[in-house]
C-alpha cells in the first residue's frame, strides 16, 4: 500500500504557489498512491479561494485524501471547504480518521492546533485518540502538524507540539497497532523515533526553512517535496522526493 504525504502548501494567491503543488502532483500521479495525506498548512491567506483551489487539484489525483489543519490554516474556512468530505460538524478539532484500502491500514489524522498560536498542543484530542486506538481496528499511520519531537533545528522548537509524553502514552498503551507518527510544520524532512515507532516529517510544497543546527546552518536549494510511505507484510518503508 502507497501513502503518500504532501505538508505545507501555503496556498495564498499566488501561481507560484499552486505551481509548486501542480509539480508535485504531476510526479506523484504515475505512481497511483492508495491514498494521500496533506499535515496542514494548506493555505495561508485568501483562505476561500485557496481551499478551493486545492481542493480541486487534490481531486484531481483520482485518490483518497485526507487532510488536518496547520497553525496557517483557518479551521472556520478550511470546515466549509472540506468537511463534507470528512464528516466534520464543528470548527474544532478537525479530526480525521478512515481506511482508504480496507483493513489493510487505517489513517489518523490529529488536529494538535491551537487557535492563534503556532506552536500545538495533543492533550486535547487525546481522548479522541485513545478511543479510536482501542477499537479493533486495522494497524494505523498518526498524522499531525506540529512535531511532537525535538527536532534540533535552531528556534524550531519553540513551536512543537505540547503534550508529546502523553501522545506517546497514549500511543504505547493502545490496543491497536500504531505503525508510525509523520508531520510537517518545520519545512524539512526528517526521521526519528517517538513514543518507540518511527517518526518522519515531510518536505514542504512551500519553500524550504534553512537547515540551522547548532549555530550552524546551509544555505536554501531545496525544491518541493513530498513523503512516500509503502507499507507491506507489516513493515514500513518511507521515501524523500525532491521534484525540481
Amino acid at each position: 500500500m502507497i501513502i503518500a504525504q504532501l505538508s505545507d502548501i501555503h496556498a495564498e494567491g499566488s501561481a507560484e504557489a499552486l505551481q509548486r503543488l501542480d509539480r508535485v502532483l504531476d510526479w506523484l500521479r504515475p505512481l497511483r498512491p492508495d491514498a494521500l495525506v496533506v499535515s496542514g498548512d494548506l493555505a495561508e491567506a485568501e483562505h476561500q479561494r485557496s481551499y478551493r483551489e486545492v481542493r480541486e487539484r487534490l481531486e484531481s489525483l483520482d485518490a483518497p485524501f485526507f487532510v488536518v489543519p496547520g497553525n496557517v490554516d483557518d479551521h472556520r474556512l478550511m470546515l466549509a471547504a472540506f468537511g463534507d468530505r470528512f464528516e466534520w460538524t464543528q470548527e474544532r478539532p478537525l479530526n480525521v480518521s478512515a481506511r482508504p484500502a480496507g483493513d489493510a491500514l487505517r489513517v489518523i489524522g490529529l488536529d494538535v492546533t491551537v487557535a492563534g498560536a503556532h506552536h500545538g498542543d495533543a492533550r486535547p484530542v487525546l481522548d479522541w485518540l485513545a478511543s479510536e486506538l482501542n477499537s479493533g481496528g486495522p494497524p494505523a499511520l498518526i498524522f499531525q502538524h506540529q512535531h511532537p519531537f525535538p527536532c534540533g533545528i535552531d528556534g524550531k522548537d519553540r513551536n512543537i507540539c505540547l503534550g508529546g509524553d502523553e501522545l506517546a502514552r497514549v500511543i504505547e498503551e493502545a490496543h491497536d497497532e500504531v505503525i508510525a507518527l509523520t508531520c510537517g510544520h518545520v519545512h524539512r524532512p526528517m526521521f526519528t523515533r517517538f513514543a518507540n515507532r518511527s517518526a518522519t516529517m515531510a518536505p514542504s510544497v512551500a519553500r524550504a526553512n534553512r537547515l540551522r543546527i547548532d549555530g550552524r546552518e546551509s544555505g536554501i536549494s531545496d525544491p518541493p517535496g513530498l513523503l512516500i510511505h509503502h507499507y507491506s507484510a507489516g513493515q514500513l518503508v518511507s521515501h524523500v522526493v525532491m521534484v525540481s
